[in-house]
């Protein structure tokens, strides 16, 4: 959590100034006065309709990260997304609209990587919160404030599950239908011994401690399918 405080108590900051005089219209983020404030950032920002799933407005910090040549980005849709994050954190997409759709209180913290304008992938942190609630009280648009990472060795549970040898994946999918250690090896042909190699391995490559996690990883990123 430490590392996303910093961007929190700028995203309550910026929220503060933009709701100081009057409440927060949909029609107001597109407008001159709210650029001016998150102008004013130091953080690379982005307001979204996340009731759609498409950028609105970035601030000009972002702009010159990215070498758009406007900040409102009309007619933009969730390709905007695909276009400027690697391959490796799509999963956050998928993260994110669930956030939003469940109605989730509170900060989503997530990690990405993004296209600058040099042509550099960026490791960043961002976190993200909605702003505009619709007549039904769902999130409507939602601001993000990122920073890019000078140094970052983390890698993504995405990067991770990619590192899994074809043997792996298939002992995940295995323990993921539900068979025991001793079934597997049984059904592969190897020792026991090696099939508790492999576990050891799968759950230190992905970060895990039991089963239970390794189900949601499997349920995440769709492994055997």
């Amino acid at each position: 959590m430490e590392p996303f405080l910093p961007l929190q108590n700028e995203f309550e900051r910026i929220y503060c100034s933009l709701t100081a005089q009057e409440p927060l219209t949909v029609d107001r983020v597109r407008q001159e006065p709210l650029l001016r404030i998150i102008d004013q950032s130091d953080y690379l920002i982005t307001i979204h309709d996340v009731e759609y799933y498409r950028p609105i407005c970035i601030n000009e910090k972002l702009r010159k990260f990215y070498g758009f040549e406007n900040q409102i980005l009309q007619g933009m849709d969730h390709f905007y997304y695909l276009k400027t994050m690697h391959l490796s954190t799509y999963y956050t997409l998928i993260e994110s609209m669930v956030f939003f759709r469940n109605n989730n209180p509170g900060y989503l913290n997530l990690k990405y990587k993004l296209l600058e304008s040099a042509g550099q992938w960026r490791k960043t942190i961002g976190t993200s919160k909605a702003i505009i609630h619709n007549g039904r009280g769902n999130p409507k648009v939602a601001m993000t404030v990122m920073v890019p990472l000078e140094i970052d060795e983390s890698v993504s549970k995405y990067e991770q599950y990619l590192s899994l040898t074809t043997r792996e994946l298939e002992i995940v999918e295995l323990l993921y239908a539900g068979l025991s250690k001793k079934e597997i090896a049984a059904k592969l042909f190897i020792s026991l011994g090696t099939v508790l190699t492999h576990v050891k391995n799968i759950y230190r490559k992905l970060g895990i401690n039991k089963i239970s996690e390794l189900s949601r990883v499997v349920e995440q990123f769709s492994i055997g399918e």
